[in-house]
């Protein structure tokens, strides 16, 4: 137990050094529910951080991932990039992109993603979904070396590390 919340430690601050200086997101309001928006690039700790998004933290909490899976995520995962398009407005953002972070930690792939936040017309601040053709959110994209292996697009198959696993196995 105390190993686990060490690991959990050191990956939370090691999240924190290597992504500080990567945030380039506006804060809107949604005219349609009056929530908090992000649009652009953000990362984790912003979504963390911010105190209307209790959802995050809640869920990332109670998430745990099948252990046998993340470690096999952890041989593979570190090696690949991942690009996250996701609505802070979404539901299914609210309920995948937690999963993810908690995924991300437990393999070990903390740094290596891009995150933006997108309107509820699916366009960031800077038009990153354009090159990327996303059309809904969340969209988790898997690349290495710049060639896609494969998305997660708005649910997961049958878990979050499940998919990213059989998206990074199958190439």
């Amino acid at each position: 137990m105390i190993k686990r919340v060490v690991f959990f430690l050191i990956s939370f601050l090691a999240m924190k050094c290597t992504a500080q200086a990567q945030s380039n997101f506006d804060i809107n309001k949604d005219e349609q529910s009056g929530q908090t928006m992000f649009i652009g690039k953000c990362l984790f700790d912003d979504i963390s951080e911010e105190a209307s998004f209790d959802w995050f933290t809640m869920s990332s909490n109670n998430y745990n991932p099948e252990p046998t899976i993340t470690e096999e995520l952890k041989k593979i995962l570190p090696n690949c990039q991942l690009y996250i398009f996701m609505g802070t407005w979404c539901e299914d953002t609210h309920n995948l992109l937690p999963k993810l972070y908690k995924t991300m930690l437990l393999s070990r792939c903390y740094t290596n993603y891009k995150m933006y936040g997108v309107d509820r017309n699916k366009k960031s601040n800077h038009k990153e979904e354009e090159a990327y053709k996303i059309s809904n959110v969340p969209t988790i994209i898997v690349m290495k070396d710049g060639v896609e292996l494969g998305r997660i697009i708005e649910t997961t198959k049958i878990s979050i590390e499940s998919d990213l696993l059989k998206i990074v196995q199958s190439n």
